[in-house]
């Protein structure tokens, strides 16, 4: 059978698939494009575990780069979560020198059981206020340094920074947008740094580039979506998806 990219038209099928439900979650929600598409992928055996983590790259730069500048107000975003950003950059680099000598089952299981306790009583008492202004100037970097070094360790950034932006309780255009803007800056050097050990090469560079089309059709499909769930439903859906990346990550740590 002729092959395509490198990989079978029954394959580039699935993983056009896969990518496209991935990308359909995160234009609804802002995030979830690589747990969706990777958890597919493992779970039909189409890929490698290393071309798995290569083939979402591109597409996870190029969402979230669109999600971050497309709207007016993104430089108002970033001036409001630039410290945020400017302490999560350094400690992802941290994270990442700390890799070899940590235990990285005992930091998803004490992360995950942190973020589905938050998670869950978030939705049993839902109608809490939004941090001040005064919290916010701690609580910010907080996410920011948590983040950085768990994504430096595990590549797992997100729990931290979207259980702070829940906390903000933001209109659902604004969370996305902040969550597009925070996960591009940490996207950009990641992707350098999988470039730099062999990860993403030449040899998938270019699936992972063809794969920003569904990803991109996704995520436009998920913004129709997104315009007709209320602010209310929407904040309690991402408390359901937050509530679920903690099962994962404890599941990560016991299996």
């Amino acid at each position: 059978m002729l092959d395509i990219l490198g990989q079978p038209p029954v394959t580039l099928a699935l993983l056009a698939l896969a990518i496209f439900l991935g990308g359909t979650m995160k234009g609804i929600s802002g995030i979830g494009l690589p747990i969706i598409t990777m958890s597919i992928i493992f779970t039909f055996d189409l890929l490698p575990a290393k071309d798995t983590i290569a083939f979402v790259v591109m597409p996870i730069l190029v969402t979230n780069l669109w999600q971050a500048i497309r709207s007016s107000g993104w430089m108002e975003t970033l001036k409001e979560h630039w410290l945020l950003i400017a302490v999560f950059l350094p400690c992802l680099f941290l994270g990442s020198r700390m890799l070899a000598g940590m235990d990285t089952k005992g930091v998803f299981l004490v992360l995950g059981c942190i973020v589905a306790a938050f998670a869950a009583s978030n939705m049993w008492k839902p109608h809490l206020d939004p941090l001040t202004p005064r919290t916010r100037l701690w609580a910010g970097p907080l996410a920011g340094v948590t983040g950085g070094l768990l994504g430096g360790l595990s590549t797992v950034w997100g729990p931290p920074i979207i259980m702070y932006l829940v906390m903000l309780r933001l209109p659902k255009d604004v969370w996305v947008r902040a969550v597009a803007l925070v996960y591009v800056t940490g996207a950009v050097p990641l992707a350098a740094f999988y470039w730099s050990n062999g990860v993403l090469n030449p040899s998938n560079v270019w699936l992972s580039t063809a794969a920003c089309v569904p990803g991109m059709a996704g995520i436009l499909a998920g913004e129709r979506i997104r315009r007709h769930i209320n602010e209310e439903a929407f904040r309690r859906a991402m408390l359901v998806l937050l509530f679920l990346i903690g099962l994962n990550l404890i599941r990560r740590a016991v299996f």
